[in-house]
């Protein structure tokens, strides 16, 4: 099976809410050997998906009984509560908790109107924290790129190198698009200061499939065969499911010297 198949099938059993992990595990394998994936892949990422949506399914109807014995029970409450009221105040009454009064009333419990607003609401609450179960409210889809130094930490960074001489750093690569994304990061050398994405081939290239919130730290190394101001760009690409590669706008930068 071919990369863009597998990450499509990959990407639909993750919508599903399956968990993609093995998944994503060995699509990652196969882009580090180049390769492509094995026969099972298809059959494994159906299951998961299969599996995923029963169990949805099964949320949805526990989801659908428990709304409906909160109505039951919030229309039996107000259907009899006078008698349950009664029934505890004389309760109370026979602990001597209350005092006898001058019979007018002084709750809103009798009140029609006032206990049809609490049901309402009830019901309506019920239903809020059945949906945000089923389907938690996700924040703003983004991605983001980094640019770390040898040691795999933030700083570090050569401000003078020699020229032919290999450079090592590590990108930092973040997905929170809330679905599984394949990243590619193209390393470019330019001595200009024009907006990425530049232009010409890059000399580095790294690909990554990230689960929603997965980090990717890779290090490489490059060496500038040029002399004077250069300027180290990593800008962040992706392959989408229908097979774009585009630019998600996301780049990082580093500025060096470059002796003879």
């Amino acid at each position: 099976m071919d990369l863009l198949t597998g990450y499509r099938l990959l990407v639909e059993a993750a919508s599903a809410g399956a968990n993609v992990t093995v998944l994503a595990d060995e699509f990652n394998r196969a882009l580090e050997g180049g390769g492509s994936l094995g026969p099972d892949f298809g059959v494994l990422a159906q299951r998961l998906a299969d599996e995923a949506r029963r169990s949805f399914l099964v949320s949805v109807a526990v989801a659908v009984v428990v709304l409906a014995v909160a109505a039951v029970a919030a229309a039996f409450l107000f259907r009899y509560r006078r008698r349950l009221a009664g029934w505890l105040w004389l309760k109370a009454w026979g602990g001597g908790v209350l005092r006898p009064g001058d019979g007018r009333p002084r709750t809103l419990l009798f009140d029609g109107e006032v206990l049809a607003v609490l049901a309402a609401v009830a019901v309506v609450g019920v239903a809020l924290v059945a949906s945000l179960l089923l389907r938690p409210a996700a924040g703003e889809p983004f991605s983001a790129i980094g640019l770390l130094g040898p040691g795999g930490k933030i700083g570090g960074y050569p401000a003078e190198v020699q020229l032919g001489a290999p450079i090592s750093l590590y990108i930092y690569v973040y997905n929170h698009m809330g679905t599984p994304m394949w990243f590619v990061v193209y390393v470019k050398v330019s001595n200009s200061t024009a907006e990425p994405p530049l232009p010409g081939r890059p000399a580095v290239v790294m690909q990554r499939l990230l689960l929603d919130n997965g980090t990717w730290i890779a290090p490489f190394s490059i060496a500038l065969n040029s002399t004077g101001r250069q300027r180290i760009v990593a800008e962040l690409w992706a392959v989408y499911p229908n097979g774009t590669l585009a630019y998600t706008g996301r780049y990082v930068q580093l500025w060096v010297d470059v002796r003879g």
